[in-house]
């Protein structure tokens, strides 16, 4: 069986995106984008995106729902 490599923004990734922003404490707004990125990497390991394509997909998500980002590495 053959490993499933995302190279794209998948639905998977989009709704753990969204669900990381959710567990965000409300007073908190910004994002710091390391931090989710590396609970993607943690659950889509051949996950085929650059760093700074998961940082705009977090990025996105996260304006979407009002938050600040934090660029960072």
């Amino acid at each position: 069986m053959t490993a499933m490599v995302h190279t794209h923004a998948s639905k998977a990734i989009i709704n753990e995106v969204k669900d990381c922003l959710k567990a965000i404490r409300p007073e908190q707004d910004v994002v710091s984008t390391s931090e989710i990125r590396m609970r993607l990497r943690k659950k889509f390991p051949h996950c085929g995106l650059s760093d700074s394509g998961l940082a705009e997909v977090i990025g996105r998500e996260a304006v979407e729902q009002g938050f600040s980002i934090h660029f960072d590495n």
